[in-house]
């Protein structure tokens, strides 16, 4: 028995556990580099929510990375996946893509092309596993988690990746901590 079938042929418990799994792992390495000075970066950070956003993108990277690895020493689960989808040919690709995607995203000189890059390829696990029979979108949400954790990174890491009309609404001011009382 692998973390991928915990729970039986509950398809929803089984995905929500492997993100879990693969979450706890990426944060387990995260801290052991980061007690190692790997991410000075983030204790640089002028305010605490940009701290929060680093730690959220460094958790959505180190994921992505992990589950990049998971494809290219070829799990089986994800294997089955990729075959049951007739996707199997991309499969050490993805894999790839992911660990190179997550390192773009660990890096801060190389995060906004990581985030985009990295937006791209989440959004296509989620849009290939929604139509996969009745456990498709058990199966989106690792993605979908990991794109939220990703999302909510950059909104207070680096809000430069999104639009202005958004990051610079009053409302949006405060919650960042902008909002200066005259």
């Amino acid at each position: 028995m692998d973390f991928f079938h915990l729970f039986g042929d509950n398809q929803i418990l089984n995905a929500t556990a492997g993100f879990f799994i693969f979450a706890l792992a990426a944060s387990l390495v995260g801290v052991g580099l980061y007690a190692c000075g790997l991410f000075r970066d983030v204790r640089q950070q002028t305010s605490k929510a940009k701290q929060l956003g680093r730690m959220l993108s460094i958790l959505a990277g180190l994921t992505l990375v992990m589950s990049g690895f998971g494809k290219l020493i070829g799990l089986e689960p994800m294997v089955l996946k990729f075959t049951h989808m007739g996707l199997v040919h991309l499969f050490k690709f993805v894999g790839f893509s992911e660990v190179v995607f997550g390192t773009m995203i660990l890096i801060p000189s190389t995060f906004r092309l990581g985030f985009l890059f990295g937006t791209a390829l989440l959004a296509g696990a989620i849009t290939s596993h929604l139509p996969i029979h009745s456990d498709g979108a058990a199966w989106a949400i690792p993605s979908g988690s990991v794109i939220t954790l990703l999302w909510a990174g950059a909104f207070f890491y680096d809000t430069e990746v999104f639009p202005t009309w958004l990051t610079n609404a009053p409302w949006m001011n405060r919650l960042l901590g902008k909002y200066k009382v005259a």
